[in-house]
C-alpha cells in the first residue's frame, strides 16, 4: 500500500486532471482523504522540496503540479483527438487511472471499430509512465467473443477454479481487460460482478478495464452500479473533420514507414477517404488505407524504392461513394483538401504539391466528315442550376440538327442519391455504343461519372467547364473591383486555367508480374524516348480491373499508347507490341511512341539483353540469353507463337529468373489451378523445357509461374 505522502500526490494529479487553473488546499486535501491536517502538510513540504508540486502566493494557500510533473498527458497525447472529440474521455480515464488506492474499473463503451482497445492500451501505457503500476506488471486482455458456451469453463478461465488461477490472478499486480463483455452470458456477469464486490474491500482486485458495443443497453445498465468510471467514446460521424483527416494521416504515415515507400494520392481520393460511410468506425478506415497500400504494393513492388500512388480503385467501392456527401460538407472539406493537388505521405510528415502541368499546345481544326454507318459517340451536358445545360444543347441541335446531344440539369437543392440516379439512367438511355462525351460544371459531378462508367460499363470521358462557377466568382469580383480592367484579367485567368493542356501517359503493360512492364518504362526513359509523357508501368490480368485503371488515368491525362506483350483492344487507346519498340533504332524511338507506326522489323535480340542486363541485377546476363534463345526455340517448335508473344515470354522469363534466382519471389496467380489443368499438356511440356534453366540458375519455377508462362504464350486474358 502506497504511504501518504504518495496517496497526496496522486490526489493532487487527480485534482489537476480535471481542474487543470486551479490548485487544492491542505484542509480539502486532509478532509478528501481522512488524514490529519498536520500530515498532509508535511508530506506537501516534502513534495515542494522535491519540485513535484508548487504552491499559490493567496490565501490559503493552493497546490498543484509543477510544470515538469503537470504535462502527463504524456500517452494519451498519442489520440488523435485528446484535446478535441476525445477531451472529455481522457479527463475521466486520467481521474479513473489516479483515484487512490488502485484507481477505478472502467468501463469503455463505442461502437464496434471505435478505438474502445487501442483507449485500453493508451491506458495502460499512462499508468505505467505515471507510476500507478510497475513496467513489468501484466496487461492481460481477452476478447469476450472467443469463449464458448459453456458458462462453467468461461468462469474457471476468468476467475480461476480452485487449483488453477484465472486471468484474475493473473494480471494480479497489474490491469486486467476484458474486451466486448457483452458476448458474456448473464451468469458469467453475474459471477464477475460478484467477485468484483467481494474482493473490493480486500483490494485483492487489479486495475480492471471492460469494453461493451453502445447498443448493449442492458449490459451496460447490469455493469453501471458497479464499473463508477464510463467512458463513451464518439463514433467517427461524432468527430470533426479535421480529426478525421489526422486519422488518415497517421495511417497512411504508418504504411509508409513499413512499406519504406512515399504514399501518394490525389486530392480527390482524400476527400473519398475524408466522406465515406465507415460501417465499423475507424477499423474501416484503417483497413481501407492497408488494403489500398497492399493492392498498390503488389502492383509496383518491382520499382524498388518509388511511389506507391493510391488509386480510388484500390480501394472498396464503398469508398467511391464518398464524394456523394461532398455538397453537404462541401466547406468543411475544402478548408482541408486542397483541390487539384498531389498529397505525399511519407515518414516524417506529410507534403502537398500541385501536380506539373504541360505548356498549352496549338492545334489544328478541320471539319469532321460525319459518320453514318456506324454507332457514334454522344455529347451530354450536366450543370447545376434551372436550364443551364438544356440552354446548351437546345442551341447546339438548333443549329446543326445532329441528334447526338443530350443536357441533364440538376437542381441545387436534389440530395446527391437522387443525382446519381439520374445521371445512371440517362447514360444508359442515350449511349449508342460508341461511349458518351460528359461536359460537367462541379467537381463532385466529376467522381459521379466516373463511377457510373465504372458499374455499368459505358465508355465514358468527362471534361470540366465551370460555367457557373466562373460566373459567380466573377460576378463576386466584379462588386468590389474598382474598375471593368481587374474583373477581365480575372476572367482571363480563369479560362486560362482551361487551356492547359492535359499531361501525356504511356502505359507499359504485361499480365502477370509487373517484370516486363517496369524493364520496358525503363527502357523508354534510358533512350530518352518520351521526355514529354510520363511512362506508368502497370501489371493487370483483369480486363475490367485494367478499363478502371485506364479510366482513372483518363480523367487527369492523355494516354498516348499503351505497350505491352499483347493488344487489350480496350478504350480505343493506341496500341505498340514490346517487339515493335524493341525493333526500331531508338533513334526513331520518339516518331514510333508519336505515330504508332513504322515498317515492321526483326527485334533486335542481343540489343534487349544488353538493355535488360542494365537492370537484372542477380543473374549473368550472358548465360541468361543463351539459355532463355534455347528455351524459347524449344517452344516455338511445339507452340509457333508471333514476334510480339515471343519477345514478351522471353522478357518475362527473363525478368522471372533474376527475381526468384535472386530474391527467391514468385508471382500468384489467381487462376493457377483453371489455367494448369485447362493446359495440362502444355503445363507438363514447358515443365520439360524450363528444367535446363531452373538447374543453370539454382532455381524452381512454382506452378504460379508456370500459369503465367502459359497466359502469356497462349493469350489468355481474363
Amino acid at each position: 500500500m502506497k504511504g501518504n505522502r504518495e496517496q497526496i500526490y496522486e490526489f493532487v494529479k487527480l485534482h489537476s486532471s480535471v481542474n487543470a487553473n486551479h490548485g487544492i488546499s491542505t484542509n480539502e486535501i486532509a478532509e478528501a482523504l481522512g488524514m490529519q491536517r498536520t500530515n498532509v502538510s508535511t508530506a506537501l513540504g516534502e513534495l515542494l522540496r522535491e519540485d513535484r508540486v508548487k504552491k499559490s502566493s493567496s490565501r490559503p494557500v493552493l497546490y498543484s503540479l509543477t510544470e515538469a510533473f503537470a504535462d502527463e498527458e504524456g500517452a494519451f497525447r498519442e489520440l488523435v483527438g485528446y484535446d478535441g472529440s476525445l477531451k472529455y474521455a481522457v479527463q475521466l480515464a486520467r481521474a479513473a487511472l489516479l483515484y487512490p488506492h488502485r484507481g477505478l474499473n472502467v468501463l469503455l463503451i463505442g461502437r464496434e471499430g471505435s478505438g474502445r482497445k487501442y483507449m485500453a492500451e493508451v491506458m495502460h501505457k499512462a499508468a505505467v509512465q505515471q507510476g500507478l503500476v510497475a513496467e513489468q506488471a501484466p496487461f492481460v486482455m481477452c476478447d469476450c467473443m472467443d469463449f464458448g458456451a459453456d458458462d462453467t469453463a468461461t468462469i474457471a478461465e476468468l476467475l480461476g477454479d480452485g487449483v488453477q488461477g484465472g486471468m484474475l490472478a493473473e494480471a494480479a499486480t497489474g490491469i486486467l481487460f476484458l474486451h466486448k463483455v457483452q458476448f458474456l452470458s448473464v451468469n458469467v456477469r453475474r459471477k464477475l460482478l460478484r467477485c468484483f464486490v467481494e474482493a473490493e474491500d480486500a483490494r485483492e482486485l487489479p486495475m480492471i478495464f471492460l469494453s461493451c458495443d453502445d447498443k448493449a443497453l442492458d449490459v451496460i445498465s447490469m455493469l453501471e452500479d458497479h464499473v463508477l468510471a464510463e467512458i463513451r467514446l464518439p463514433s467517427l460521424t461524432e468527430r470533426p473533420l479535421p480529426e478525421r483527416r489526422k486519422l488518415l494521416e497517421h495511417f497512411l504515415v504508418a504504411e509508409a514507414c513499413r512499406t519504406k515507400r512515399t504514399i501518394t494520392l490525389e486530392s480527390e481520393v482524400l476527400t473519398c477517404l475524408m466522406l465515406f460511410p465507415c460501417e465499423k468506425e475507424i477499423l474501416t478506415l484503417k483497413t481501407q488505407i492497408r488494403k489500398a497500400c497492399m493492392n498498390a504494393y503488389l502492383r509496383d513492388y518491382m520499382d524498388h524504392g518509388g511511389e506507391l500512388h493510391l488509386y480510388i480503385s484500390d480501394f472498396d467501392p464503398s469508398v467511391r461513394k464518398g464524394f456523394l456527401n461532398y455538397r453537404a460538407d462541401k466547406e468543411a472539406v475544402d478548408a482541408l483538401v486542397k483541390p487539384q493537388m498531389r498529397y505525399f505521405y511519407q515518414e516524417g510528415g506529410v507534403t502537398v504539391l500541385a501536380p506539373e502541368m504541360p505548356p498549352a499546345e496549338e492545334t489544328q481544326v478541320s471539319e469532321p466528315q460525319i459518320r453514318t454507318d456506324e454507332p457514334s459517340p454522344v455529347l451530354l451536358f450536366v450543370f447545376y442550376g434551372q436550364g443551364v445545360a438544356r440552354a446548351l444543347s437546345d442551341t447546339i441541335e438548333e443549329q446543326l440538327h445532329r441528334g447526338n446531344v443530350y443536357a441533364v440539369d440538376i437542381p441545387y437543392e436534389q440530395k446527391d442519391e437522387q443525382t446519381y440516379e439520374l445521371l445512371r439512367q440517362k447514360l444508359l438511355a442515350i449511349d449508342r455504343g460508341a461511349g458518351v462525351l460528359a461536359v460537367y460544371d462541379q467537381k463532385v459531378l466529376q467522381q459521379m461519372l466516373y463511377t457510373i462508367s465504372c458499374e455499368t460499363g459505358t465508355q465514358l470521358r468527362a471534361v470540366a467547364l465551370p460555367v457557373t462557377r466562373f460566373g459567380m466568382e466573377w460576378s463576386k469580383g466584379a462588386a468590389i473591383a474598382d474598375g471593368v480592367d481587374r474583373v477581365y484579367r480575372m476572367a482571363a485567368e480563369s479560362l486560362g486555367a482551361l487551356r492547359h493542356s492535359p499531361k501525356k501517359v504511356i502505359v507499359t503493360l504485361c499480365t502477370t508480374s509487373e517484370g516486363v512492364a517496369l524493364q520496358m518504362k525503363q527502357y523508354l526513359i534510358q533512350h530518352k524516348a518520351c521526355t514529354d509523357a510520363e511512362v506508368i508501368a502497370l501489371s493487370l490480368s483483369d480486363r475490367n480491373l485494367l478499363r478502371e485503371k485506364l479510366l482513372e488515368l483518363m480523367q487527369g491525362a492523355v494516354i498516348l499508347c499503351i505497350i505491352g506483350t499483347y493488344d487489350p483492344d480496350i478504350l480505343a487507346i493506341p496500341f505498340l507490341s514490346a517487339a515493335d519498340v524493341l525493333a526500331v533504332p531508338v533513334e526513331r524511338l520518339p516518331e514510333l511512341l508519336r505515330t504508332q507506326r513504322m515498317e515492321k522489323a526483326e527485334v533486335d535480340f542481343d540489343e534487349m539483353f544488353r538493355c535488360l542486363g542494365d537492370h537484372l541485377e542477380y543473374v549473368d546476363i550472358g548465360r541468361l540469353k543463351e539459355a532463355l534463345m534455347e528455351l524459347a526455340e524449344q517452344i516455338e517448335g511445339k507452340y509457333p507463337m508471333s514476334l510480339d508473344t515471343k519477345t514478351g515470354l522471353v522478357m518475362h522469363i527473363a525478368c522471372a529468373v533474376n527475381r526468384i534466382a535472386g530474391r527467391g519471389v514468385s508471382i500468384e496467380n489467381p487462376h493457377r489451378e483453371e489455367i494448369v489443368q485447362k493446359y495440362h499438356g502444355v503445363y507438363r511440356d514447358l515443365r520439360k523445357y524450363v528444367a535446363p534453366v531452373e538447374r543453370k540458375f539454382h532455381m524452381i519455377f512454382s506452378d504460379d509461374e508456370m500459369a503465367n508462362i502459359i497466359s502469356i504464350l497462349m493469350q489468355i486474358q481474363e
